[in-house]
């Protein structure tokens, strides 16, 4: 079972996505900001990041860059989401994202982003 934490201030697309990983065998852990995201990281150990680029206290590729700069945080699939593809997909990848999805996301395609990030199957 992989340990996804879900970064977005949107509390129904937090339960929406936490309620699909459940379906689909895995635990969503939810946090609503960028010192959420911190706080949880302090004690949860997650296979993945899902990471909304538009947050209200920092942007997420600020976050993504800032985990990137952890060796420990290195190979730890992030996957950036976003209303604002695709102008945003670059810049993304600059930061050290592993995959890019747009707002409504599709779950199907979701699933396709972890499987290959190797974090699920």
């Amino acid at each position: 079972m992989a340990r996804i934490l879900i970064v977005d201030d949107e509390y129904l697309t937090v339960e929406m996505l936490s309620t699909f990983l459940g379906l689909i065998g895995h635990e969503g852990i939810g946090a609503h900001s960028v010192r959420q995201a911190r706080d949880r990281l302090a004690y949860v150990e997650p296979d993945a990041i899902l990471l909304d680029i538009m947050l209200p206290d920092t942007n997420g590729l600020d976050l993504c860059r800032e985990l990137r700069r952890d060796p420990n945080m290195l190979a730890l699939p992030i996957i950036m989401i976003s209303a604002h593809a695709p102008p945003m997909i670059a810049e993304a990848t600059e930061a050290g994202a592993t995959g890019y999805l747009a707002k409504p996301i599709n779950l199907e395609k979701l699933k396709n982003a972890l499987i290959k990030a190797g974090v699920v199957s």
